[in-house]
């Protein structure tokens, strides 16, 4: 297999060397698939699945405001807090006849 060196003298195949080049590719732009599987048995759907799926790195999907996981919990969870404020504040002891 034919090899070449890069500029750390690490020789590496050259098979490899466009694997490395295409993954910083795909984490570097993205990728989004769509798409829309169905499961038909004689003209009923039995099942049925939509596909979102985004390829891309953690710099890449901020840069295109993709929404992370962890940042939707905790959006979340704070609407979640302020909302149980709202309800332990609003009926509180007050309400209840007491100082």
């Amino acid at each position: 297999m034919k090899t070449l060196l890069s500029s750390n003298r690490h020789e590496l195949p050259a098979r490899q060397l466009s694997l490395f080049d295409l993954l910083d590719r795909i984490l570097d732009k993205g990728v989004v698939i769509n798409g829309d599987i169905t499961v038909a048995f004689a003209g009923v759907d039995l099942l049925s699945l939509k596909v979102n799926l985004v390829i891309a790195s953690l710099e890449t999907a901020k840069r295109y405001g993709i929404e992370l996981p962890w940042e939707k919990w905790a959006r979340e969870k704070a609407e979640l807090e302020k909302k149980e404020k709202k309800i332990v504040g609003g009926g509180g002891k007050k309400e209840l006849g007491y100082q």
